[in-house]
């Protein structure tokens, strides 16, 4: 069993390295091509883009609140005294809630459904509505498929491990938007006087400017790296990681994460297509959530290869 786990644990690293190989590869080739790419490839009113495009970071959202729900079941059914029990299991409930809230805001926003209902964009009452809808089911689901499980000791730990990873791929992404502010090639095309194309390593010092005096919205400086290619590429370990809940599933990783790749790189296509972000902006994305799953795998291996407490493997 031992040496099974090690042969796809290392399928799964060559997987991940030529991911991260490829992706560079473009990323590198983005560098010096992005203009003329982005000029072939813009179709703004593709409405097919723009449905598929919708469905790009919800999912991250989705399957975090989902994985809290076996959290959740964990924590109640452990050893551990009632009180704390009580204490960590409405920590986990408030982080589900504000994480969906969250993924719901995504879901509507201006560079999802909001593209296609106007109206939608930044709509709190529809965003809590969505919220209250969507969690509850998420999060039953997530703890019924961990009740069904409660016998592995090491579900747990995978499970913290894959949302702190998921915590963390969303802080990463929020603080290089944060550093960069590289126009959209959507609002490059516009012909604003001062705003025109520039290399994602060129710094642009001027966005706060064009906010205030234009009333250009905050998003369109954020080209750089794409958040729809980060969350979406989330996607090749958070897929991998239904094997926890899933005996049929096991052994299936790899073909997980291919399901994931396919996903992302569908979505990022559909960034290009409606000038939201340039080939080095989808690919930078995909090469820093490809990293996280490099990460993920390794502590997944050595949490499967860890000892239970009867000193078996």
């Amino acid at each position: 069993m031992k040496e099974k786990n090690n042969k796809e644990y290392q399928t799964l690293l060559i997987f991940n390295v030529l991911v991260f190989v490829f992706f560079t590869g473009l990323f590198l080739l983005g560098s010096f091509t992005d203009e003329s790419i982005a000029a072939s490839l813009y179709t703004p009113n593709s409405l097919v883009a723009k449905i598929i495009t919708s469905c790009g970071v919800y999912p991250f959202f989705a399957f975090a609140v989902l994985f809290t729900g076996v959290l959740c079941e964990g924590i109640i059914h452990s050893g551990l005294p009632k009180p704390v029990k009580i204490i960590l299991a409405a920590f986990a409930y408030l982080i589900a809630t504000f994480v969906g809230f969250i993924g719901a805001g995504a879901l509507v926003d201006g560079d999802c459904l909001g593209s296609l209902f106007p109206a939608l964009n930044r709509n709190i009452p529809v965003i809590v509505g969505l919220c209250f809808v969507t969690n509850p089911p998420l999060l039953c689901l997530g703890f019924y498929l961990g009740a069904k499980k409660k016998d592995d000791d090491r579900l747990i730990k995978s499970v913290i491990c894959l949302l702190v990873l998921l915590g963390i791929t969303y802080g990463t992404m929020e603080i290089f938007k944060g550093v960069f502010h590289r126009p959209r090639y959507r609002l490059v095309v516009q012909g604003f006087e001062g705003i025109g194309y520039i290399p994602w390593y060129t710094p642009f010092h001027r966005a706060k400017e064009f906010i205030e005096s234009l009333g250009i919205p905050k998003g369109e400086f954020r080209s750089f790296p794409s958040g729809h290619a980060i969350l979406s590429m989330s996607m090749v370990f958070i897929l991998q990681s239904l094997s926890f809940l899933s005996g049929k599933l096991k052994n299936k990783k790899l073909i997980l994460g291919i399901a994931g790749l396919i996903f992302s790189v569908i979505i990022m296509s559909t960034r290009m297509i409606l000038g939201a972000h340039y080939l080095s902006d989808v690919c930078a994305g995909a090469v820093i959530s490809t990293v996280f799953a490099l990460i993920y795998t390794v502590i997944q291996h050595q949490i499967n290869n860890g000892r239970k407490p009867n000193g078996t493997t």
